[in-house]
C-alpha cells in the first residue's frame, strides 16, 4: 500500500471533545486557517469567511448555542480556540455547503499535522431545529445577512489520549466500483 505524511494525516485524524486550557499560539492558527484558503471551491468562488473564536465568553455562548446539535458542546466550550466556517452563497449558489466542508476539513486535518486535536459541529442543514441553531450562531458572530454557517470546530490540544483509529471502517473493497454501481463491487 502507497503511504506518505498525508494519508497517514488523513488516517490518524480523530474527532476529540476533551481539550486542556493550554493556548493555541496565533502562528498555528494561522497555518490552520491557511490550510482553508487553500481548499478547492466551485469556480474558484472561495465563499468562506473563517471566524476564530478564543473570547472566553463568546465560546461559552457557542457552546450554549451547539448543545442543541451536538453531545460534544461542553468539550468545545473548554477548548481554547474555537472556527467557524461560514460561506457566502452568492459568491456560487449551487457549491456553497460543499465549498465550505473541504475548507473545514482541511482546518482539521492541518491542525492534526500540527500536533493539535479538533471535532466537527456541522451547523448547515434544513429542519427548524438546525435552522435556529444557524440564526442563532449568526446573531452571535454578527455574520452578515446572507452568509451560512456550515461548520464550528474546535481547536486545542487534546486532554488525554486521542483516540485510536476506528477498527470498523467499511473495508475499501465494499464501496469501490468500477465504471458502474454494482451491488457486489469488484476490483479497480
Amino acid at each position: 500500500m502507497i503511504d506518505n505524511d498525508t494519508l497517514r494525516t488523513i488516517r490518524e485524524r480523530r474527532s476529540v471533545s476533551r481539550f486542556t486550557s493550554s493556548p493555541v499560539s496565533d502562528e498555528l492558527i494561522e497555518a490552520i486557517l491557511e490550510a482553508g484558503r487553500w481548499a478547492p471551491s466551485g469556480l474558484n468562488s472561495q465563499p468562506w469567511e473563517f471566524v476564530v473564536i478564543r473570547d472566553p465568553e463568546v465560546r461559552a455562548g457557542m457552546a450554549a448555542i451547539l448543545q442543541r446539535i451536538t453531545v460534544a458542546w461542553k468539550g468545545f466550550a473548554a477548548a481554547p480556540v474555537m472556527i467557524a466556517v461560514a460561506v457566502d452563497p452568492e459568491k456560487d449558489s449551487a457549491h456553497f455547503v460543499e465549498d465550505g466542508a473541504v475548507a473545514a476539513q482541511n482546518l482539521c486535518l492541518a491542525a492534526h499535522s500540527l500536533g493539535l486535536a479538533t471535532s466537527w459541529a456541522g451547523v448547515h442543514g434544513g429542519g427548524s431545529r438546525r435552522g435556529s441553531v444557524q440564526d442563532a450562531l449568526k446573531r452571535l458572530l454578527s455574520l452578515p445577512g446572507g452568509h451560512r454557517v456550515i461548520a464550528v470546530i474546535p481547536v486545542g490540544f487534546p486532554a488525554g489520549e486521542t483516540p485510536r483509529g476506528r477498527s470498523d471502517r467499511r473495508p475499501l473493497a465494499e464501496m469501490k466500483h468500477r465504471d458502474r454501481y454494482e451491488a457486489s463491487p469488484g476490483s479497480p
